[in-house]
């Protein structure tokens, strides 16, 4: 059997990850990730962008973060020597500040012609979780709040695209995304290992003085109250994983530094790990006790630090779906 790395598929996106959510459910044909800017082009914003005239002329109607995308209206030729941002719609949410997360929805148009390139969340998916602060949109969104709509125009450099020219960007800011589980806590089984959060969320895990499970066995440390996980799905997690035998750590996001992402499928992690977490659901803390042959069996990763044939351990916060 195909034995499988667990590493991160895509990371935690630093600015935006172009006109695709993480779970590959957006529209558009352009090619829209960001990109150091080519000579002559204007660098990324770093900084909250003023409303000007070209912004204050973005006409947007339609329901904040519904199922349908908002109809979005401007004069074809738009332009803005540099970028402009509108608050459409003021939020009463929380501010957000450099280093969070925040899950978006938005569409993007060409302002020469008014074309629309694409859009993520709305009715194309889910919205994008993005990293606040850094440059382009990133810096936007360092200067919003939970429940803005915000309209801007820009060079597509500027604004962290690669579409070329001047775009017009109508964003949605769902939600504050958090960089660790919120459930509710569940009573943890005494022959399971336990887990117990650090002030910062990073778990400490335990084991038992017991012989491992010999099934994969997960068990829900948190109980969240988000949307449930399903294969094939795209999810912002933290996790740490630890030998059984000894509680030795071989990979953690939280020793990274940041949360990361996740296609929840055999073929991208190993069995044990996608048994464990389809039907939990987003908000949860979950820990799994995989065994060898849903692991890595006698072929770990060279260098994992995983011995042949071990039971692993592994705690997972579901953070957000992509």
């Amino acid at each position: 059997m195909k034995r499988l790395r667990l590493l991160p598929i895509a990371l935690v996106p630093v600015v935006l990850l172009g006109l695709a959510a993480c779970s590959g459910s957006g529209s558009g044909g352009a090619s829209s990730s960001p990109s150091a800017s080519a000579s002559g082009t204007p660098a990324a914003i770093t900084s909250c962008p003023k409303p000007g005239k070209s912004s204050d002329a973005i006409d947007v109607s339609g329901d904040f973060g519904g199922k349908k995308a908002p109809s979005v209206k401007f004069d074809k030729g738009l332009t803005a020597s540099s970028p402009q941002a509108t608050t459409v719609v003021k939020g009463s949410g929380d501010d957000l500040k450099s280093g969070q997360y925040a899950q978006v929805a938005y569409s993007v148009y060409q302002a020469s012609n008014a074309k629309k390139l694409g859009t993520v969340g709305f009715d194309q998916g889910n919205p994008q979780v993005l990293t606040v602060g850094g440059s382009g949109f990133g810096a936007l969104l360092a200067c919003s709040t939970v429940g803005d709509r915000l309209a801007a125009i820009g060079s597509s450099s500027a604004l962290g695209f690669t579409t070329g020219g001047d775009i017009v960007v109508v964003a949605d800011v769902i939600a504050k995304t958090p960089t660790k589980a919120t459930g509710t806590p569940q009573d943890q089984k005494s022959d399971l290992p336990t887990v117990k959060d650090k002030a910062d969320g990073e778990p400490e895990i335990t084991i038992p003085d017991v012989a491992a499970p010999t099934t994969t066995t997960p068990e829900v440390v948190k109980q969240g109250d988000g949307d449930a996980v399903a294969e094939g799905d795209t999810v912002l997690v933290q996790y740490k994983g630890v030998v059984y035998d000894g509680g030795k750590e071989f990979d953690s996001s939280w020793s990274k530094g940041a949360p990361t992402t996740f296609t929840i499928a055999e073929g991208q992690l190993i069995k044990g790990f996608v048994t464990g977490l389809v039907g939990q659901k987003i908000g949860s803390q979950v820990m799994i006790v995989v065994t060898p042959e849903d692991g890595y069996g006698a072929t770990p990763p060279e260098g994992s630090g995983i011995p042949k044939n071990a039971t692993l351990v592994f705690v997972v916060d579901l953070l957000a779906k992509g």
